[in-house]
């Protein structure tokens, strides 16, 4: 088994997915990033919606329903990341606002922390697990395009890569099961392109749950006596 040749391939791949899915990582990012900001800035206007999840975020921690193992902040994290990438296929809207209010939850959380103690308590993973969300979501609105281009090439179908006479310039009966092919033949990339991101995701949030369990603190207690503060 030549490994070499497999991961080429996985990389031209990947590359292929981000390529043809640009717009979409864009959308992602911006519906990540905007409610972030928005929550850090303006934490205030938003205390009332926001804070409540704060609070049953820390009584999970307090009660060790979330814990800083790596098991426990991956099967958290992995559990965020497939219910995005779902309802993100499921509709897109749901998946959205799910992102957005991710973003706009840690920037809240992060408004009432010093911003380097925040930095240092929320980069290390962060760098990983935060695309890793917005990827997952990605994988879902992926999956939602190719069911409503499969829709849409049902209703105009496009036999011009296929051995089937065009139905608008012969009398050749195209069946339902011809359409499905034809369909299902010109848009199968985006589910291999929103599997493509789904693995990503979880790749990169099992480095994430690593790092977060076993050296962000640690990191961020050396680092922060460089700006005068302490872990205390």
């Amino acid at each position: 088994m030549d490994i070499k040749h497999y991961l080429r391939i996985a990389k031209e791949e990947t590359k292929a997915a981000f390529s043809n899915n640009k717009w979409l990582l864009l959308f992602s990012t911006l519906l990540f990033v905007i409610p972030l900001l928005f929550g850090y800035f303006y934490a205030d206007s938003i205390s009332d919606y926001i804070q409540p999840m704060v609070d049953n975020f820390q009584k999970q921690v307090d009660e060790g329903v979330i814990t800083l193992t790596t098991q426990s902040i991956f099967t958290n994290n992995v559990t965020v990341a497939i219910m995005l990438y779902a309802l993100g296929a499921l509709g897109g809207v749901l998946g959205a606002l799910i992102l957005a209010n991710n973003g706009m939850f840690i920037g809240y959380f992060g408004a009432d922390f010093n911003i380097y103690a925040y930095l240092a308590l929320t980069v290390p993973h962060g760098i990983f697990e935060i695309p890793a969300i917005i990827i997952a979501t990605t994988g879902g609105f992926v999956l939602l395009s190719f069911v409503l281009h499969f829709i849409w090439n049902l209703r105009s179908p496009d036999y011009s890569y296929l051995d089937i006479f065009d139905p608008y310039f012969s009398d050749v009966k195209i069946t339902f099961k011809q359409r499905c092919y034809a369909s299902f033949k010109m848009n199968q990339n985006k589910i291999k392109e929103s599997f493509i991101f789904l693995c990503l995701a979880v790749i990169l949030l099992i480095i994430a749950a690593f790092i977060e369990a076993n050296i962000t603190v640690p990191l961020a207690g050396k680092l922060l006596p460089f700006f005068g503060l302490s872990m205390g």
